[in-house]
């Protein structure tokens, strides 16, 4: 065997990981409000609109979890071209955020998002906040 098989192999989403932490904040808050059904429907049906131009991106009706989504999107993430994971990230984040937008409201929406830290603001963890 080759020295090079042996060596840990680095974590395939490195550029992908912190793209899926906001994803999992959101995830966090919003599942509690709008349940894991609206979650995963809002995640889906922004992921649908994003992917002709992707095949990349994968869309499964079979995913019925928040987990199960974030997992197929960070590795759908970490297998693209690190710019264009970026990117996509962004479009959808943004599908996804105007969406819950028209379910819940602009106000809230933007409250929450601030709170996760998904409206691009650095999330300090819990520990930070006390100090």
């Amino acid at each position: 065997m080759d020295k090079d098989e042996n060596r840990a192999q680095p974590a395939p989403a490195d550029h992908a990981a912190p793209l899926i932490r906001p994803w999992s904040r959101l995830g966090r808050q919003l599942v509690p409000l709008i349940g894991e059904g609206g979650f995963v429907a809002l995640f889906t049906r922004s992921a649908r609109l994003l992917a002709p131009p992707r095949a990349w991106l994968s869309v499964d009706a079979t995913r019925r979890t928040s987990t199960l989504l974030l997992t197929a999107l960070e590795q759908d993430l970490a297998a693209a071209d690190p710019r264009e994971a970026a990117a996509t990230h962004d479009e959808l984040m943004g599908l996804f955020v105007r969406q819950l937008g028209t379910l819940i409201g602009p106000a809230l929406t933007a409250r929450l998002l601030s709170e996760t830290g998904a409206d691009g603001t650095p999330q300090k963890n819990q520990e930070e906040h006390k100090q």
